[in-house]
């Protein structure tokens, strides 16, 4: 490669595993990939990878000799908080716990087996960008991994500034270059700045935008039983009853549709099936999106519920409502 035909971001965009059928609605990845392929950024090479290891042998390929000086890392895929989706969002959820946290590793996330392909890459990346819905938030369901908790690892890690989305993303939200830029009323990514001989320090991004109006409504719903979940979590196999209901309320429908985000937890309700999204900030009931009140006594139940490794859980009643 020719010094002055080095990429100056390198775009990595989720793909499915070699043989692998597609399994859920990907539109999300198809729609990314066609507006970068609109812009025809030079400087911006995009490539595909369904595992961690791929992004490895993306990275030695781009960054051998005589390439010169650091490159932005953008990496693009389905996710939840502290979770990238890599050729994982093409697995069927009943092989997950077998293949997606193993060798090749089809999600980024903490494990330090699979970071360890990616420390030789110290000092060649100026800044990483993980561009998934709420990847970098800290909000989660009691998961001891949160999008803060990756981001300062990454940034500790490869010695850079490293920033997830801290909300929904739409495949339209990239710039001129095609990098992640959240529109006016979304939320700012945030992560960690690596300073050497000190820990990393919080990104500031400044004020969050204000939401707008959004629809007023009053609904409750009794969360009866997880049927199931995309973390790894104890409860994977089967389903989970709650004893007592959980109860759920809400009080706006969301102003717009987090269609893109993946459903993290698949639920039961007394008003029927239900999903869970974005750490519980969201609930998916039929067509409507609403958004859930957050409780430290709401927090306190999945936490219990989700990772107690019993079948059944009995929720104590002081966090049951």
């Amino acid at each position: 490669m020719r010094v002055r035909e080095q990429p100056e971001i390198v775009t990595v965009v989720a793909s499915p595993p070699a043989g692998t059928p597609g399994s859920i609605d990907n539109s999300f990845v198809d729609a990314v990939i066609a507006d970068l392929d609109r812009k025809k950024t030079s400087r911006n090479r995009v490539v595909r990878a369904a595992s961690v290891r791929d992004i490895d042998v993306v990275l030695s390929a781009i960054l051998a000799p005589p390439f010169k000086g650091s490159i932005q890392l953008q990496i693009v895929g389905h996710s939840i908080s502290g979770m990238l989706s890599l050729g994982a969002s093409w697995i069927p959820e009943s092989e997950m716990v077998t293949r997606a946290f193993k060798y090749p590793y089809y999600v980024l996330d903490t494990n330090p087996a699979s970071l360890g392909l990616l420390a030789k890459y110290a000092g060649k990346i100026s800044e990483v960008m993980l561009v998934g819905c709420n990847i970098g938030s800290a909000s989660s369901f009691g998961y001891a991994i949160n999008g803060r908790t990756l981001t300062f690892t990454l940034a500790e890690l490869l010695r850079c500034v490293v920033r997830g989305a801290d909300d929904i993303v739409a495949p339209d939200e990239l710039d001129t270059r095609g990098w992640y830029a959240p529109n006016a009323h979304h939320r700012r990514p945030k992560g960690w700045r690596w300073i050497e001989d000190r820990p990393p320090a919080w990104i500031d991004p400044g004020l969050d935008p204000v939401s707008g109006s959004r629809a007023t409504t009053t609904r409750w719903f009794e969360l009866r039983s997880i049927t199931s979940s995309l973390l790894p979590s104890p409860m994977r196999s089967e389903a989970v009853e709650l004893v007592p209901v959980i109860h759920l309320s809400c009080e706006r429908v969301a102003p717009e549709a987090p269609a893109s985000a993946l459903p993290e937890l698949s639920i039961e309700t007394d008003q029927g099936p239900a999903q869970l999204l974005c750490g519980g900030r969201f609930l998916r009931w039929m067509d409507t999106f609403y958004i859930v009140d957050q409780t430290p006594q709401l927090a306190a139940a999945l936490t219990t519920m989700l990772w107690t490794a019993e079948s059944s859980v009995a929720i104590p009643a002081s966090v049951a409502r």
